[in-house]
């Protein structure tokens, strides 16, 4: 595999990485060392001058670094069309590129993961959060964070202090989850009857007109997804097929994905037509997952007191946000305190469960 380990776009320098059993062949394809001698002669760590042979006949002067047995480093000019040049030249190699991500994920699992620090860890995750409360949190974390946390644990247990772990490790327990879905979106799959507004309920929330909305029953014929941030957390939110006996082949497609979606859902909006009456199908026996009952159209419904789901309109927008606020507090209880705790490893999790033990 090969990496570009500098940012894209210009600079004055780049570097890639090539590595595997095959770097040395593939990089002796394109390398020539000026001082005329072997590739494979000189020593590890020293740096080689020489031009790198393109496929069409060209070359440029390059320098390269074999850092280890099988890992190659080179430092090219740093111009996009070089860049791009060298990379090509791998790829018609067969050489695989990764991300620089996915690079650094590779070195943190070839140490035992015992041994990587957890600060690290969450360094790593930077580059993916989406949402300034997922960075905040991921830098905390970085920055020593729960080492901070283990150095004060050890101390009380020395003392014999077991009532204070507890108070410290409380707030971490089932945490490593909400670090998960602040990287990974929540997924919120709205299911119920055809016509009953999944689709203008999905596009009240993002803000625009995601799904087709008519008032022909069986419109949404696949899964429609769109993410949105809820005070700081991430959520995809998944518009399905109504689910009832479909009329044609495409229907049923769309029916057979709206119900295996649920099965992977961490919560599932029921939406339910205020106008055709109270009767709520038994939606758990069409899924194990958490379940929000919401009643929608109560611009068209009268009140009723036998209904005790919470009440929408997802064409005029009355109960929207009110509603958003408690599929988030479902999801991350207590979030409006802004005081919670996240993990981002499951093993930390288990680690502080074992201290607290």
């Amino acid at each position: 595999m090969f990496t570009q380990l500098t940012p894209e776009g210009r600079s004055a320098i780049a570097t890639l990485v090539v590595a595997g059993r095959q770097a040395m062949a593939v990089v002796e394809q394109h390398f020539r060392p000026l001082s005329k001698m072997a590739l494979a002669d000189y020593p590890l760590q020293r740096i080689i001058f020489g031009k790198w042979l393109h496929q069409n006949g060209t070359f440029e002067e390059l320098v390269i670094a074999r850092t280890d047995v099988a890992t190659f480093e080179i430092h090219c000019h740093g111009g996009v069309s070089a860049v791009a040049a060298v990379a090509e030249s791998l790829e018609d190699a067969g050489v695989i590129r990764r991300s620089w991500q996915q690079w650094e994920l590779s070195q943190t699992e070839a140490t035992a993961a015992a041994e990587v620090p957890y600060w690290k860890r969450a360094e790593m995750l930077l580059p993916q959060t989406t949402t300034a409360l997922a960075t905040k949190l991921v830098m905390q974390h970085a920055n020593g964070e729960i080492e901070k946390l283990l150095f004060e644990i050890h101390k009380l247990k020395a003392a014999g202090k077991y009532t204070e772990v507890s108070s410290l490790v409380s707030p971490y327990r089932h945490a490593s989850q909400l670090g998960r879905h602040l990287i990974e979106p929540w997924k919120v799959v709205i299911a119920g009857k055809p016509n009953a507004g999944k689709s203008s309920l999905l596009n009240q929330w993002v803000g625009y007109d995601r799904a087709i909305v008519n008032q022909q029953a069986g419109t949404t014929r696949d899964l429609l997804r769109a993410q949105t941030v809820v005070h700081g957390w991430p959520i995809e939110f998944v518009d399905t097929a109504g689910l009832r006996q479909g009329d044609d082949a495409i229907e049923v497609a769309g029916i057979e994905r709206a119900q295996e979606e649920l099965l992977s859902a961490d919560l599932v909006i029921w939406l339910h037509d205020l106008t055709t009456g109270l009767e709520i199908p038994e939606i758990q026996l069409l899924t194990k997952q958490a379940v929000l009952v919401v009643g929608n159209k109560s611009d068209l419904a009268r009140e009723n007191s036998l209904w005790s789901h919470p009440r929408i309109s997802a064409e005029t927008g009355e109960g929207i946000n009110s509603l958003l606020d408690q599929v988030l507090e479902t999801l991350v209880p207590g979030f409006a305190q802004q005081d919670y705790k996240v993990l981002f490893c499951d093993q930390m999790e288990e680690t502080l469960r074992q201290l607290d033990s």
